[in-house]
């Protein structure tokens, strides 16, 4: 620790400057650009390494987004001017040897961030920022200094500065914190590391990549598969924005909830999930589960019982998680806890928010159930006043944005808040007809009644017929799961609520549920070649979500998968309020 010593006594005093690009002398890298000839690259040809290198010193402050990095301190003598970060950074690069920078690169950066810039107001995950975005930057010093000492033969340097430039969204420093996490140590060596994008996944907002990791621990060389998931900022600003604050509530749900569920001795209900071994502000990373045959569910085609009994049980799992952890830590404090006192900026909500920029989203949406889908239905005036049923569907939908809300009437838990099939990793083993799953994408996590999960889960991936024969069933299923987890724990599920309490409150959701069900197929039940087009094309899509989808769902109309779900909801919208009237 004899760098982070030396480091530390000249950080005793810094200065909150702007960031600017002056610690970049541009000048001094023109002989990295003269040498590339004699460097040995492993992935990228001489072009593509000098065109990665000029990226980097088109380094722009006006680019960076401040907020994510808080302050940048500088240290600031008579001679020298540098970020203290970068300055850090140089003397670990400098200083310490590839293979023992490996192991002790994060624990000297912790030990720095608390005995130094935790005391400037610069919060962990600003750090970890300045962190990333000076890197780059230390290793070409260090590659500069060896091309002026002509010591780059066989460089394990040039290799690092390449990585920097084939794979900027994962630095090899946040791979070393990932193999700790996988192997709970700091003894496996890391091999080598690959990313690539994956494009054949059904989320829509942010970035997917799949990583090869490969690591040496004592004697076996084994290759991990992993998942990333990332903000895409590429994004059009509104829904750049809109991804934001999912995204914290996954990072809270995996780096901080998780952990405290384990502590109060839940760990052998938590395998709902897929394990998480790497947060940051715009990325998780995963293990990548459809290495082990796992996948998610195509909402074009109606899921069958075994997946939605599956999924109940996980389901359970999930809601009997906060509600354990709530009963144990008020027998342990001895007052009343509950999630969302606890972790109120974490579970308020992010999907049916009333927001003046959502509004023609909004109002687009309950024009296309009342308006558009209604008026394909015929037979309707038949059976009930179609005026009277719109009217009643808009009070529906508006309560959209009530039922989400914590209830008074049941017991809250900790809601998925998107249970869609693509939310939903799947395998059946056709042989044994063994089915196992896991939940991914907690982004919309929100505290509100139980009924809201089952009913969306339970609408929006089935057909009618399978409802008609079996929504009752699988209700009764998910108390009964719910049952025996809290007994297991010594809770009493009667004295939390009935199951009549729970029927109860799922009659009570049930055309809200219904409403956001038709949202969901009014865009993922559209022919996959229709939705892709949509989607890239801009006028087409802003007229599509903001000012009227008809046209679309029109020429959709005669798809099987959309028109046969649509019939189906909308039949049972008609049940509900026809018993009504």
């Amino acid at each position: 620790m004899i760098v982070l010593d030396q480091v530390i006594a000249n950080h005793s005093t810094l200065c909150n400057t702007a960031l600017d690009n002056s610690f970049i002398e541009k000048n001094k890298y023109d002989c990295i650009v003269d040498r590339i000839p004699n460097m040995k690259l492993r992935r990228l040809s001489e072009d593509e390494f000098k065109n990665g290198i000029i990226k980097l010193l088109e380094f722009d402050p006006d680019k960076i987004q401040h907020e994510a990095y808080g302050k940048v301190l500088y240290i600031e003598t008579e001679t020298v001017k540098v970020p203290a970060v970068y300055h850090l950074l140089c003397e670990i690069i400098l200083n310490i040897d590839a293979k023992v920078r490996a192991k002790s690169f994060l624990d000297i950066i912790e030990k720095y961030y608390k005995k130094v810039l935790s005391k400037y107001e610069i919060t962990s995950d600003q750090f970890r920022a300045q962190v990333r975005l000076f890197l780059p930057y230390a290793k070409l010093e260090k590659l500069h200094k060896l091309c002026n000492e002509d010591n780059i033969d066989g460089s394990e340097t040039i290799w690092e500065v390449e990585e920097c430039i084939l794979y900027p969204e994962l630095l090899r420093e946040e791979v070393y914190s990932i193999v700790n996490s996988i192997y709970k140590s700091s003894h496996a060596d890391l091999i080598s590391f690959d990313i690539k994008l994956a494009k054949d996944l059904p989320g829509n907002l942010g970035k997917y990549f799949r990583i090869e990791v490969t690591v040496k621990n004592t004697t076996e060389t084994r290759a991990h598969r992993l998942f990333a998931k990332m903000i895409d900022d590429n994004k059009e600003k509104l829904i750049a924005e809109f991804t934001k604050l999912p995204f914290r509530k996954e990072c809270f749900f995996f780096e901080i909830l998780l952990d405290r569920l384990k502590e109060l001795g839940l760990e052998k209900i938590i395998d709902f999930c897929l394990k998480c071994y790497f947060t940051r502000r715009d990325m998780l990373i995963f293990d990548d589960s459809s290495v082990n045959g796992y996948s998610s569910w195509d909402y074009q085609v109606p899921a069958p019982y075994s997946l939605l009994a599956t999924t109940i049980k996980l389901l359970a799992k999930l809601h009997a998680s906060s509600i354990i952890f709530e009963e144990k830590l008020s027998n342990k404090l001895g007052r009343t806890v509950r999630l969302d006192e606890e972790y109120p900026a974490y579970v308020r909500e992010a999907a049916f928010v009333s927001k003046e920029e959502y509004r023609e989203v909004e109002q687009c949406n309950k024009r296309s159930i009342y308006g558009y889908l209604l008026s394909k239905f015929p037979a309707i005036p038949k059976r009930i006043n179609i005026d009277n049923l719109r009217e009643k569907v808009k009070v529906a939908y508006d309560r959209i944005f009530d039922i989400v809300k914590k209830s008074e009437n049941i017991r809250n838990v900790l809601s998925h808040g998107d249970l869609w099939g693509g939310n939903i990793m799947y395998k059946e083993d056709k042989t044994t007809e063994v089915c196992s799953a896991y939940l991914i994408d907690f982004q919309l996590i929100r505290y509100c009644p139980p009924s809201l999960d089952l009913m969306f889960l339970l609408y929006t991936n089935t057909d009618r017929v399978r409802r008609v024969k079996h929504l009752t069933e699988l209700i009764r299923l998910y108390y009964k799961e719910l049952d025996h987890i809290l007994g297991s724990y010594d809770i009493d599920l009667g004295n939390i609520f009935t199951f009549d309490e729970l029927m109860e409150s799922c009659r009570e959701v049930e055309p809200s549920i219904i409403c956001i069900s038709l949202m969901y197929g009014s865009f993922l039940l559209l022919p996959p070649q229709q939705r892709k087009d949509i989607q890239n094309d801009k006028e087409r899509c802003t007229k599509y979500f903001k000012v009227d989808n008809s046209p679309e769902l029109e020429k959709a109309w005669d798809h099987e998968p959309f028109k046969i779900r649509t019939e189906g909801l909308i039949e049972d919208i008609i049940r509900i309020y026809d018993n009504d009237a």
